[in-house]
């Protein structure tokens, strides 16, 4: 079982704190997936300059959708304890910048509400770095408050760990009706290795996030907007 760790605006829920052991393989089009998604065989590129992979249900009627549920992000890593190295403030940080981001994106266009209901969307958001074939992953997810664990401050440089975590993680992330659970949209987003945009500091890191951000409300504006 892996401790839980304290965090001021986030603690990690004790059951996601237990790694998640796979009966086997999700479906999907190699092994390299992490499990995030139910299902991966419909993924498609996108030809927006992004390294993303999505699938979009022709049936969803987008121009209904007005109002967002963000489920809270989690962490996936392959290995048993496999998060351990990296500092309990960092991964308060990662956490808190990348919901930060969203948030401030998605309230710019829709209302965020905290319960189901008619026209919301329900969006789950995942950074990944693991294999569904692996038979352990440690999955960490954010929840609650009045810890005394202070995220990582600054702009400052980002632990080795933290780095190497990021070069090589996803984010993916689905997209459900909040009331039927029916999918309206899937992702999986791998960070370009060429020509991308530095991973060395934790601005670089916000940077990060606020472009993903950006490209998934204009992707969801573009659907949901009626003109």
């Amino acid at each position: 079982m892996i401790a839980a760790r304290a965090l001021v605006l986030l603690a990690l829920l004790a059951a996601a704190c237990a790694p998640v052991r796979h009966a086997g393989p999700r479906s999907g089009p190699d092994p390299e997936t992490s499990g995030f998604l139910d299902d991966y065989k419909n993924l498609r590129p996108v030809e927006d300059g992004s390294n993303a992979r999505v699938y979009r249900n022709p049936d969803a009627h987008w121009t209904t959708y007005k109002q967002v549920l963000l489920e809270p992000v989690s962490l996936w890593r392959s290995g048993r304890r496999s998060l351990d190295p990296v500092p309990q403030a960092d991964l308060a940080r990662v956490i808190l910048d990348f919901e930060t981001a969203v948030k401030r994106r998605l309230g710019s266009g829709y209302r965020l509400v905290e319960k189901p209901g008619p026209d919301v969307m329900r969006i789950r958001l995942g950074i990944t770095s693991a294999r569904a074939t692996d038979p352990v992953t440690d999955v960490l997810t954010a929840h609650g408050t009045g810890h005394d664990v202070k995220p990582t401050a600054g702009k400052g440089p980002l632990h080795p760990e933290m780095r190497r975590f990021l070069e090589g993680a996803a984010i993916e992330g689905e997209i459900r009706d909040s009331q039927t659970e029916v999918l309206l949209a899937q992702g999986v987003e791998r960070r370009r290795r060429e020509g991308a945009m530095p991973l060395e500091t934790w601005a670089d890191v916000y940077r990060l996030f606020d472009a993903w951000a950006a490209r998934l409300c204009a992707r969801l504006e573009a659907r949901t907007d009626p003109h």
